[in-house]
């Protein structure tokens, strides 16, 4: 099976690119802590995809692990916006 969700990190910059959602999370959730560790950016810009679970996932990994997002496309712009959660992702 392909994967559908590729992390690569860069110093302190974590790229995320294809699809975050229900597919895809155990992929990048199981590696979290070694992915995310020392990261304080996580670039969006690659994902094709983001349901509300992927959503989920990025609020939680920007709030455990301080992170802010960047990159952000307009389709996940208004995810953000009607969850209302600009404020905890720090956008």
């Amino acid at each position: 099976m392909m994967s559908r969700i590729k992390a690569d990190k860069q110093y302190n910059v974590l790229y995320l690119k294809g699809e975050l959602d229900a597919h895809s999370l155990n992929e990048i959730w199981s590696t979290q802590h070694s992915i995310l560790n020392g990261v304080t950016t996580i670039d969006v810009a690659q994902l094709t995809r983001v349901d509300s679970s992927g959503l989920a996932t990025l609020v939680y990994f920007c709030t455990k692990y301080q992170t802010k997002l960047m990159g952000i496309n307009p389709q996940l712009q208004t995810l953000i916006a009607l969850y209302d959660l600009q404020p905890v992702i720090m956008v």
